[in-house]
Formats: structure tokens, sequence, C-alpha cells
């Protein structure tokens, strides 16, 4: 997602030039079929996380969906790149998208206990709009006039979902990781021009082991129970395959081609909230969301039409 990076390699706002293909557009449906299973897992993961959050600390449940993630992720970079996917040439740039990303990951596992299902989900796709936002300070990339009216658009959808008047604490929370997916995202254009999908999904998951296990052991780490063990088995396959097939479908297609399939998401998210949950998304919600859709996909059109 746009949703949080620990299950993303290439995220859709990624690309001002078209995504892993460099524009050529190959593949167009079976890149398709990848991101939409891709985007499956993503809200999987969510939700199972959700669903652990509530009897183990959101750190935990972090961790060990990180630990048990390299066991799609590692054979499968080795794989792709041998030896080449632990080589880094911009060590950097990989220690600012693990930190974060993992940091985003970290307030989405926490607020999924605080903040209903599509609420959240919907909020985490602001994230293009800060990359519009910190992207000429960042990389250089100036926004146009179009994206400033896309990003006016799509902060008129977060106003929608919390408006000023009653923000709440997790509500704030949740616009923080939506920036820090920005800046994982923008760290992200730079690692993976650089070193390839390889070791950029696979030295985020090893950061991510790394960075959430003080703070798992910290906040009372403890063995999962028996009958919670498929549970955070699927977590961690879940997880692991969506980066995997993320990957996969923008070395197929450009990012405006699959971009629309991800922002299905947040209406797949109003779904599982009231499917698993029984939580009703409200009109403002559901058209703050629609709003934010819009504008992360201006975003990307315009930036396909730039490059």
């Amino acid at each position: 997602m746009s949703a949080p990076p620990a299950e993303r390699t290439v995220p859709p706002g990624l690309m001002a030039g078209g995504g892993g293909t460099n524009g050529r557009g190959t593949g167009v449906a079976g890149a398709a079929a990848l991101m939409a299973a891709s985007l499956a897992l993503v809200l999987t993961a969510g939700a199972l996380a959700r669903e652990l959050g509530a009897r183990y600390g959101a750190a935990e449940v972090l961790f060990l969906r990180f630990v048990l993630s390299l066991a799609v992720v590692a054979p499968a970079a080795f794989a792709l790149a041998g030896r080449r996917a632990l080589s880094v040439t911009r060590p950097g740039g990989h220690a600012l998208r693990a930190l974060s990303g993992v940091g985003a990951a970290l307030i989405f596992y926490a607020a999924t206990q605080h903040l209903p299902f599509a609420d959240l989900v919907a909020l985490s796709y602001a994230a293009p709009m800060f990359v519009v936002l910190l992207s000429g300070a960042a990389i250089g990339e100036r926004a146009g006039a179009a994206s400033v009216l896309c990003v006016a658009l799509g902060m008129a959808g977060v106003f929608l979902i919390a408006p000023p008047t009653r923000l709440e604490p997790w509500s704030l929370a949740a616009l923080a990781m939506a920036f820090l997916n920005a800046v994982c995202i923008l760290a992200t254009r730079r690692t993976a021009q650089a070193d390839g999908p390889a070791a950029t999904g696979l030295v985020f998951v090893l950061a991510g082991c790394l960075l959430t296990a003080p703070a798992a052991l910290l906040t009372g780490f403890r063995m999962p129970d028996a009958a919670d063990l498929p549970a955070f088995l699927l977590l961690g396959f879940a997880a692991g395959a969506a980066i995997l097939l993320n990957a996969a479908a923008f070395r197929r297609a450009p990012a405006a081609v699959l971009a629309p399939i991800d922002y299905l998401g947040i209406a797949a998210s109003a779904a599982i909230g009231f499917l698993w949950w029984g939580e009703y998304p409200s009109p403002a919600v559901l058209l703050g969301g629609v709003l934010i859709a819009a504008a992360g996909l201006g975003t990307v059109w315009f930036g396909a039409r730039k490059g």
C-alpha cells in the first residue's frame, strides 16, 4: 500500500518515468494479475496484524513478520541475484529506507487497534501526496501545477476522514505513517535504481529484523501460543510473497498501468473491515477514500506523462 512499505519493494508512487519496464509496458495482463495478488496479500497481512495485535504487542508482531518473511524473500533474492542480493552501493539510502519503512509499519500495526481498518488503510494511501511535497528538496523534482492540484484533492480526502475539528492521536499517527511511507518511497527510488529489487527487498527485511528485535524485547516479547502460530506463519508468508509479487509486477508493466489496481485497496479494506469485524465505514470515509485514490492516480498519471 502505499500501504506499509514492509510489504512493498517498488511502491506505486515510485516512478515518474514509467516503473520497472522503462515504459515498455509488456505483459500487462500478467503484471496486473501479479499486482492484484500482491494487493490481496498486503491486505491479508494487515488484517492478520490487526487480529494478532489484540493479543501481542505491535513490535512483537512486526518482528515475527520480518523474521518469518525471510523464509520467502531470502531464497527468491539469492535465486535472482546470487551474492549480489547482499551487495549495496548506497548504504545510506538503504538505512533511511529501513528506518522510515519500519517506523511506518510499526505505526500501522499499532494503529490497527485504535482506528477502523478502512480509515487506517485510506490514510496510508496519502503517502504519494507527501512524495510530491518532499520530492523537490529530496531528489530535485519540482512539482507542477497538476501535481499540486492532486495534493490539494488528496488533502481534502484526508480532512474528510480525519477532520481537523476532531483529530485524534491515532489519526495523527496515521498521517505520520503516511509521511514516513513517502520518505521510504523516495529512498527506494534511489536504492532500487542502483541495487535492483532483490537487494532492495532482502536488505529491507534483514534491517527490519534488526530494528524491531530490541523493541520487541523491551515491550515484553513472549513466544506465540500454539493456536496463533498458523496466523503468524500466514502473516510472514503473505508479507514476504507480497514483496516478491510487487517487484515482479513492476518489472512487467509501468506504474501508471498498475497503480489503479493498487488503489482498489481502499475499497477492499472497507469490505474487509465490514466482513471481518462488522465495521461500517461512514460516508465521509468512503468519499475521502475516493478523493485520496483520485489524487494518487492523478499523481501517477501526470508523473508518467512527465517521464
